[in-house]
Order: structure tokens, then sequence, then C-alpha cells
């Protein structure tokens, strides 16, 4: 059964955090209902102003050309950073940030998988699903609107496979044939305003089939100054980040992403994971 949903203006307990070590999710109540109405507003308007972005779009709202100026501020809120902090460490900084917007009617299907698919073979790590792994990075899934699509298999980030995993998987560890099904999958169902972190080597998918209704929900990823990045950290393309577009974003929103910038030039290794990443999404997604 799903943990109980509790306040983000509480710290996170003891409990919350063995949850999240052992199961590897926790949600949260976290934005308040005046800033979804306005950032629904915003993402309307966005989408409306993108002639040729059908019925569903993902759009990286931090980079040039595609940025949500009006969206932007949810890297830099106090209840997700301070969550993020508790999970992880303190400093925390803005990796992935995306916009998923699907309208009613969209068949949204993903097969299950670990986040592993821009990783090449060979750096695949066994010692990642481990329970002594450090897994310095969290991602957040914010739905603006009710969101039933994340489903987890519970605890399933700190250890390989299991038969019925391996036999809907076959011989790639990365996904498995979508419409395949898994007993312990469970379905998280999220409302407006709440956040849920996840690890994401765990065996998740999104997955709504022929979508109810429209389905907005702002993706996100975080990581700790404190410890050295894994190899999802940069997604962020920081190379667009100019001086001239930094100038123009809120103060808060420059100075979260030079936090990035600054945490990238720490790690220069984190160019080919940024590479990676860059490949994955060319060859599978197509986003804005």
């Amino acid at each position: 059964m799903p943990a109980a949903v509790t306040h983000l203006h509480t710290p996170l307990s003891t409990t919350e955090l063995t949850q999240f070590r052992d199961l590897g999710y926790l949600v949260r109540d976290v934005i308040d209902a005046d800033t979804v109405a306005r950032y629904i507003e915003a993402v309307e308007a966005a989408h409306r102003a993108r002639p040729n972005a059908g019925r569903m779009m993902n759009l990286q709202f931090l980079q040039p050309g595609r940025d949500v100026r009006a969206i932007q501020d949810v890297i830099c809120h106090d209840g997700l950073r301070a969550i993020a902090a508790g999970l992880l460490g303190e400093r925390i900084v803005i990796d992935g940030a995306s916009l998923f917007y699907a309208e009613a009617g969209v068949d949204y299907r993903q097969g299950w998988h670990r986040d592993l698919m821009q990783v090449p073979d060979d750096r695949i790590d066994p010692a990642w699903f481990t329970p002594d792994y450090h897994y310095n990075y969290v991602q957040v899934n914010v739905p603006l609107t009710v969101d039933p699509c994340l489903w987890i298999v519970p605890g399933s980030h700190r250890r390989p496979l299991n038969a019925q995993e391996r036999s809907i998987f076959g011989n790639d560890p990365r996904i498995a044939p979508v419409g395949a099904e898994l007993d312990e999958g469970m379905q998280l169902v999220l409302q407006p305003g709440q956040a849920v972190f996840y690890n994401n080597y765990a065996v998740h998918r999104g997955f709504g089939g022929v979508l109810q209704d429209k389905r907005i929900t702002i993706h996100l990823g975080f990581h700790s100054r404190e410890h050295a990045p894994t190899c999802h950290f940069g997604v962020l393309d920081h190379r667009e980040y100019t001086d001239e577009y930094l100038a123009h974003l809120s103060p808060s929103v420059r100075a979260a992403l030079r936090e990035h910038i600054d945490e990238r030039a720490r790690y220069p290794e984190v160019d080919e994971y940024h590479a990676w990443h860059q490949q994955f999404i060319t060859r599978e997604f197509v986003t804005q």
C-alpha cells in the first residue's frame, strides 16, 4: 500500500527517509493551488504560442527558444529543494527540467524500464542496483493536473531484475516491450501540486493508455554538491546559457542556472554524460 502523503512544511521524518531508501519513492504536497493555477495558465499560453506543438509536447523549459519564463521559478521552489536536500544532502543543484503536455485522447504508453537507455552497455555497473550504492540524483514529477501515469516497482532500485522482470526485459536490461505487465508494479495517482520524488534506477514506466483527461506535468532532476555526480547529472545544455540569455531571467532562476554551470565546471566528465543523454533523446523522443 502507498504510504500516507504528508505536507511540505513538515521536515522529512525517519519513516519517510526509510521509505525513500527502501522503496525508492516519496510523495509530498508541495505546490499551492494558486501557483498550480498560474502555471497551468502559463503552460496553456505556451502551447498556443507554438503552432507546431500538436496534441502532445515535451518542452525543455529552461533552454533558450523553448523557455517558458512563467514556470521557471519552480526550480527554485523552497519546498522542492528542501525535500531534495533532505534526501540527497545540502547544496541542491537543478539539472533536468522538462514540461510534459498531452491532451485528452493521446495514447501514452511506455514499457517498464530503468533510466539506463542513454548509458553504453560497457558502462552499466551492476553495483548501481545494490543497497550500498550512493545515488546522487533524484527525479521529481510535479503534476499540475491529476496524473495517474507513473508506475513503479517499489524497492527495485536496490536489486538486480527479478525473474519476472527478466522474462519481460529479455536481452535488454534497459526497457521491456510496451504492454508487458509486472505483478509488483504499483500505480501512483498524483493530485495537482503534489510531487513524487523517486530513484529512477527503480523499474518504472509512464503509462496512461488513451488519456481520459489532459495531462500537464513538470519533470525535474536534482543533484547535491555534497557528493560527486552520478551518470544522470548533465541533462541541461549549459552551453546555451549565455550571459545575454541569463541576464533576462529572474534573479533566482539565473542564480540556479549559474550553480549548475559551476557544478559542470567542477566535473568535466559530466560532458560525456550530457552527450549520452542528447544522443538518446534525439533518437527516442520528439522534444522541443
